[in-house]
């Protein structure tokens, strides 16, 4: 099978035939129709997080076709369309027991990551972690449930958020957008702030009621009079650098939530002072449970979310996509396309 190959850690991906994967009883072989692209892509290829071992095929947010199932699964079918759950849980564990899927204390895998993914013209998961996408969602969008989506829904639920609260998401990127909506659909208030003007335009069609650039002296000001005056009562950092977390801790009101979604390889200072004497919550946030990404599928399917999709890419130009995402040149999802 065709497939784009990362040999070295900062080298460009090998667009090279490799041998088709082979699956176990349990698994599932998928023919991938799309894949997106992830800061985590990057972050991998530059060597500077989930450092697998080499040579390795990145991609983790896929969707595509079944074209075969081992001897013990049952439920999944050739010809079905299907996006996977990303990490290959122990199912035993404390955190698989109490629906804590990311946190599993004994991972088998996680596609794309530890284990090859799909920048290929084929991939292996559980059949455990594979769920229908339906027809009338688009494999472009439907493979975003793997890590997009499902991210932004379970961040939301780390909140005590309700109805008429206020929230800032502070980078309103692909996982922003995504946020904006789920947000606007549950009554929340929403605040958007991004360096990038196409995105603040994108963030105010989806539902945001304010879109703010976060540089402008009067931000701050304008984010508080929205919010009633003390700060909001939660905010969504989807970039975590020391730069958004100072910026959070400004935003948010006293005893009020600072979701940490963006990973970068930066360790912020923490002003121990202001957590304490202001009460606030800064909680950590990955990915999510299979009743998290079921839920992105219903929501997917009903219309309530629509990730935005800025450039698709065959998945020869994988290298050319990448060197965009690096850029920021893009607003909304990159997604890889294979034939």
């Amino acid at each position: 099978m065709k497939a784009a190959v990362l040999h070295k850690v900062g080298n460009p991906l090998c667009i090279e035939d490799v041998p088709i994967p082979q699956i176990g009883p349990d698994d599932v072989l998928v023919e991938t129709k799309a894949c997106g692209i992830c800061r985590t892509d990057l972050h991998i290829y530059d060597g500077l997080a989930y450092i697998p071992q080499l040579p390795h095929i990145l991609g983790h947010e896929p969707a595509g076709i079944v074209v075969e199932v081992g001897q013990n699964v049952s439920g999944l079918e050739t010809g079905q369309r299907v996006v996977p759950h990303l990490f290959f849980t122990c199912g035993n564990c404390y955190y698989c027991r109490v629906g804590s899927d990311a946190q599993c204390a004994n991972l088998i895998g996680l596609l794309g990551v530890l284990n090859d993914g799909a920048f290929a013209e084929y991939f292996v998961a559980p059949a455990e972690n594979l769920f229908v996408l339906p027809k009338q969602i688009s494999f472009e969008v439907g493979g975003l449930s793997s890590c997009a989506a499902i991210t932004a829904i379970h961040a939301i639920r780390r909140t005590r958020l309700g109805p008429n609260d206020t929230a800032v998401i502070v980078g309103s990127g692909g996982i922003g957008q995504i946020l904006v909506q789920i947000l606007r659909a549950s009554g929340v208030n929403i605040v958007a702030t991004s360096r990038t003007q196409g995105k603040l335009e994108t963030a105010k069609k989806l539902g945001a009621d304010l879109a703010l650039q976060p540089d402008h002296p009067d931000t701050l000001k304008q984010i508080k009079e929205f919010a009633g005056g003390d700060g909001v009562q939660c905010v969504f950092d989807c970039v975590g650098t020391s730069t958004t977390m100072k910026a959070s801790a400004e935003y948010v009101m006293r005893g009020g939530q600072i979701v940490v979604i963006g990973e970068e390889p930066e360790f912020p200072e923490i002003d121990t002072i202001q957590i304490a004497q202001r009460e606030l919550e800064i909680i950590g946030t990955r990915n999510g449970s299979r009743q998290d990404i079921d839920d992105v599928i219903g929501m997917l399917a009903a219309g309530i979310i629509n990730p935005p999709i800025a450039k698709t890419f065959p998945l020869e130009e994988v290298n050319q996509a990448l060197d965009l995402m690096r850029i920021g040149g893009v607003n909304g999802r990159i997604v890889i396309t294979v034939q």
